[in-house]
């Protein structure tokens, strides 16, 4: 296998040169595509790579599509996996080859994102790159390709065709952190999408577990046909062995404990750890908790704090003990909620918070510079599991109260009422304070119907 060069070796900061119209098709181009993707294969983070990396100079870069894409809708991959099986098949590699690729168009607004790079490993920071890219290139067979992209893909095709001219992430990037922790081998335990999104970030910063532990298969959908986690989905299109045990039993921990891993994370994995399973890491269990704690222990910290019209929550990172949520504080980080902010834009800020919270604080908690500090229990509050009735409302109930409902419930159970013994989902609401609070629906859908204006 190529070994994918590193920042100081000379070929990264020279321009590369076209690809010969009579390498087109030839055993020879396909032999370097196919090289330069098993050296991206190695790295379950990458995402994509250009021919200098791998030490040859031609303008000629492959995407790892299958990496880019959010993880497939329930069922795509099926529900055959057998539990505590660490011999999973990856979903099946998607390379895209782009040669001679010249950037075309881009938009005039920029973003600033996360960015590494497998030629500078380990080190992160921030660009501001394009949201939209036009590239125009050659395909392996010599065919013309036209390619217009937004998000991370226009980030790809910018980030890769810098290096074909001798420029490197870390030129253009803010913020710069290395990362430590190839010493330390760790188990990602999670289930819903907030684990799958924490773990699809941990990965993007050069962060892989050596083991995923998520629920089993489960039942989903109208036909209830068996379907992978969002974790198990995310983790399988990296590469990474997944268990799925039904129980945190003692056959469990000994097949986990045999992994050697120095730490765990959990991200709502959804099961208690006994202490056996805590005790057989080294380093502890972190656990990425969405609250302030002591306040908001237990299933639904985030739903609390919107039902609560709390003005602001945060993210705490701690290290697990037996009981629910009151392991020592290692890291924590508050944010402002804003007043008509709901569940469906607050999750996914808290899932970017803690990540990066987790990724700032592990090199000195690993190297022992972090004193834990103790909760003050007498300062605790708990949250409750959710139910569907959860989500019922009465129109005739204050305002304030159905909308903060609405706000909390968005995007898990939601919220619903009946009318004329029909049961009505709302899809869509506000809330007017002037001249009197008044809670409006906007969007509903009636039992049996489709979505229409209420």
């Amino acid at each position: 296998m190529k070994e994918i060069v590193q920042d100081g070796t000379p070929i990264l900061r020279e321009i590369a040169k076209p690809v010969p119209e009579e390498l087109f098709g030839s055993a020879e181009l396909s032999r370097l595509i196919s090289d330069m993707a098993e050296a991206l294969d190695y790295y379950p983070e990458g995402v994509a790579i250009a021919a200098p990396q791998v030490g040859v100079q031609y303008r000629l870069f492959i995407v790892r599509k299958d990496r880019t894409l959010h993880p497939p809708s329930n069922g795509q991959l099926g529900g055959s996996t057998a539990k505590l099986d660490l011999a999973v098949e990856p979903p099946r590699a998607e390379v895209e080859v782009y040669i001679n690729p010249e950037i075309v168009k881009t938009s005039r607004k920029k973003a600033k994102a996360d960015e590494g790079c497998l030629s500078v490993h380990g080190m992160y920071g921030t660009t501001n790159r394009h949201e939209q890219v036009t590239i125009k290139a050659r395909g392996i067979d010599g065919s013309h390709i036209m390619r217009g992209a937004g998000g991370l893909m226009a980030q790809i095709f910018e980030h890769e065709i810098d290096h074909l001219n001798g420029i490197l992430f870390t030129d253009r990037a803010e913020h710069l952190i290395n990362i430590f922790h190839y010493n330390h081998p760790f188990a990602f335990f999670g289930t819903p999408q907030s684990a799958s999104d924490t773990l699809a970030i941990l990965i993007e910063r050069e962060l892989v577990p050596s083991i995923v532990v998520t629920a089993p298969d489960a039942p989903k959908g109208r036909g209830l046909a068996l379907a992978p986690s969002e974790t198990k989905v995310c983790a399988l299109a990296h590469g990474i062995s997944v268990i799925t045990p039904e129980k945190l039993d003692a056959k469990t921990v000994a097949i986990i404990s045999a992994l050697g891993c120095d730490y765990a994370i959990v991200v709502a994995y959804g099961k208690l750890f006994p202490e056996a399973l805590i005790d057989s890491f080294p380093k502890g269990v972190l656990n990425v908790h969405y609250s302030i704690l002591p306040k908001c222990r237990g299933a639904t910290p985030l739903e609390s704090a919107l039902l609560a019209g709390d003005a602001e929550t945060g993210v705490t990172i701690q290290k697990m003990i037996k009981t629910l949520d009151a392991g020592d504080i290692i890291a924590q980080e508050t944010t402002t909620i804003a007043p008509d902010e709901t569940a469906r834009e607050l999750r996914p800020r808290l899932i970017e918070i803690g990540a990066s919270l987790l990724v700032d604080t592990l090199p000195a908690y690993l190297a022992g510079n972090i004193v834990p500090i103790p909760q003050d229990a007498s300062l605790s509050s708990y949250t409750q599991k959710l139910t569907k009735e959860d989500g019922l409302l009465s129109l005739d109930a204050p305002a304030e109260v159905n909308w903060k409902k609405y706000r909390a419930y968005a995007d898990t159970i939601g919220t619903y009422f009946y009318k004329n013994g029909k049961r009505m989902k709302i899809t869509s609401a506000e809330f007017v304070r002037k001249p009197v609070d008044e809670f409006r629906v906007l969007r509903v859908i009636p039992e049996g119907k489709r979505e229409m204006a209420y």
